[in-house]
């Protein structure tokens, strides 16, 4: 647990340029706010076909490698987007945006190394996600003092961060790699019965997991609560740009979000062990319905913006802690779990890109009012599928005592910290 939060401090710190500064410099590159989501867009879908990857990595190889090959594709993102800022490369920042979403992957999917030896999955959980708060807060506050760096060595204001980024990342990697020993995912492994590893086959192997309503529900909360949260933030530094905010004030507001991201997680993991998983999912889409709310009346006004910015955060932390236990305690294997894991990063960062790249338009279009109710509206589908669930299988979704206990009965051991 050490060690992840170290790591986690790291990736967090260099994932701040591509959530905040990303917009800023497509904007310059291209002179259009409309290409502003764009960045956060390709971030977060190769974030999702990364973790796809990085989860095949850990089911073969373990949490170490696979986590420390995503921050090192973090760190040769970064360093693409670097060399697109100093040759006006718009391909280049979309490439160098791709791969930096390997960073993101490592830093989302830390949170279940956390769980694979937790008798409390969602503490563990909250506790790893806490740990990314430190450099998610940290990195967007750094975008006024960066910017001189940046343009010190004849390069725009926003590359900064990107800049930070690349040594952030590899002491990540270099963290994992040196001190994740032994792994956590090869050690929950050994303590499964060998009778209840999955059959071989990935088309079975799809067909178990999601034929399961636990992970069915679980990926449609991951990915809706993404899809709310990127919509919105992908271009609010641009809105508060074009209406007169200088880049300390945007590093301020937006490092308020990332709080509210995640500063919320030691309350929404105790809940999810206290009162289940179902219900913290439901107040998570109830809070990002509320964000939608404020910012359709906030218009340019920068206490509004800062208030839906924090409910949104919130809303996603609450999506993403509820989301993520109720995946992990589905009760099948360690080695089809793995797998679920990174078919649910997928879903959140498909359903990201379309936010982000929905949003420069809606933002251009119809104001940041009008885009906070779009991104904020699927969140009612949330509520529908856990209430139909929670009726018609109240006792179903895990979350609860005995819902662990049915899952140890089937050989999915839990272990104490």
């Amino acid at each position: 647990m050490r060690v992840l939060v170290v790591a986690q401090v790291l990736g967090a710190l260099g994932l701040a340029a591509g959530g905040t500064a990303g917009a800023l410099l497509a904007e310059q590159l291209t002179g259009r706010a409309a290409a502003a989501g764009l960045p956060l867009s390709l971030l977060v879908l190769g974030s999702g076909v990364g973790a796809v990857a990085v989860a095949r990595v850990m089911r073969d190889h373990g949490r170490r490698a696979g986590l420390t090959a995503a921050y090192l594709a973090g760190a040769a993102g970064a360093a693409l987007v670097v060399a697109a800022a100093a040759s006006r490369s718009w391909p280049l920042l979309l490439g160098g945006s791709f791969l930096l979403g390997g960073g993101n992957a490592a830093v989302m999917l830390a949170r279940y190394a956390a769980a694979d030896l937790a008798s409390h999955r969602g503490r563990s959980i909250s506790t790893v996600v806490t740990a990314a708060s430190v450099g998610a807060v940290a990195g967007p506050n750094l975008l006024g003092p960066a910017g001189p760096v940046a343009r010190a060595v004849g390069l725009p204001a926003p590359t900064g961060l990107f800049l930070l980024a690349i040594p952030a990342f590899l002491g990540a990697a270099l963290v994992l790699a040196a001190f994740l020993r032994p792994d956590p995912l090869q050690v929950a492994k050994a303590v499964t019965r060998p009778a209840e590893q999955p059959a071989t086959g990935s088309h079975g192997e799809l067909a178990v997991l999601f034929g399961d309503r636990h992970i069915r529900v679980a990926l449609l909360v991951l990915a809706l609560a993404n899809l709310a949260m990127v919509g919105v933030m992908a271009v609010a530094p641009v809105h508060l740009h074009d209406h007169g905010a200088a880049m300390g004030t945007i590093g301020l507001i937006v490092g308020g979000h990332i709080a509210a991201m995640y500063l919320p997680s030691p309350v929404t993991g105790w809940l999810a062990d206290a009162v289940g998983a179902r219900v913290v999912a439901s107040l998570g889409a109830l809070l990002l319905l509320a964000a939608g709310v404020v910012a359709a009346v906030a218009g340019s006004g920068r206490v509004g913006i800062l208030v839906a910015l924090l409910l949104l955060g919130m809303g996603w932390n609450a999506g993403l802690i509820g989301g993520s236990a109720l995946l992990r305690d589905a009760p099948v294997t360690a080695s089809l779990r793995t797998r679920a894991e990174g078919i649910g990063e997928l879903g959140m960062g498909a359903a990201a890109a379309v936010g982000g790249s929905a949003a420069g338009l809606l933002l251009a279009g119809g104001g940041f009012g009008l885009l906070g109710l779009v991104a904020a509206a699927p969140c009612l589908l949330i509520l529908a599928v856990v209430g139909i669930a929670s009726r018609r299988h109240p006792a179903s979704i895990p979350g609860t005592r005995s819902e662990r206990g049915e899952a140890t009965r089937l050989g999915v051991k839990a272990m104490p910290h």
